[in-house]
């Protein structure tokens, strides 16, 4: 019996590799498909999507065709939406860039200052694309929701941004996983730790909720 499970626990693991790099080829296959300058934005939000069904485990779809119905539905607002993020993160990048390239403590400072807000704004997108696609808000509530998390959940926060650095550190020691890993084993980890806050979030706002009813019965 204990062999059967472990047999069982490999096989759902290793099929869930494979339909990670079956994502990542048709996140590659997608972006090329808008010649990457308006395919990539709508390929990465089906791609969290994507991650997301595999995450949640919720019943099986076939992964092609909702990547292609999120590609599509999504092609125009996420086009829009990410090119107006990365904007303004060009703006922290230039930023920083311009403060590195001065002399003097106050440069430094202000160097510092911006890297760190470079930081804030990274951690504010990779919150922003989760939300997106497990909720429908408004633009703006997206990015205030997104930036609330990265400073009351600081560990989730640090996990997401640290595993990039990590990740890429990898696949730059194994270019050979660049077509099955480079975007979808990230995107993964960043799904699998928003929904987790997602959960804890939803799970206190519905005790608040029946402390509140409580308290209303009980007066």
């Amino acid at each position: 019996m204990e062999m059967k499970g472990m047999l069982s626990g490999i096989y759902r693991i290793s099929e869930k590799v494979m339909l990670i790099a079956y994502t990542n080829i048709l996140w590659i296959l997608f972006s090329l498909l808008g010649f990457v300058l308006i395919g990539i934005m709508p390929a990465t939000v089906a791609m969290f999507a994507v991650m997301r069904k595999l995450i949640r485990e919720e019943e099986q779809v076939s992964i092609s065709s909702l990547f292609w119905n999120k590609y599509k539905d999504e092609f125009v607002k996420a086009n829009l939406y990410g090119y107006l993020l990365l904007i303004v993160g060009a703006v922290f990048v230039m930023d920083v860039m311009l403060f590195q390239s001065l002399d003097g403590l106050p440069f430094m400072l202000l160097s510092i200052l911006s890297v760190g807000l470079l930081l804030v704004f990274l951690a504010v997108v990779l919150y922003f694309i989760p939300l997106y696609v497990h909720y429908d808000l408004p633009f703006f509530q997206y990015i205030k929701t997104a930036f609330l998390l990265t400073f009351t959940y600081p560990i989730q926060t640090f996990i997401m941004i640290a595993s990039g650095a990590v990740i890429g550190f990898i696949l730059l020691l194994l270019p050979g996983s660049l077509f099955f890993f480079s975007g979808s084993l990230y995107c993964f980890i960043v799904t699998k730790t928003a929904l987790k806050v997602f959960a804890h979030v939803e799970e206190q706002k519905e005790v608040i909720e029946r402390e509140s009813q409580y308290g209303e019965y009980s007066i």
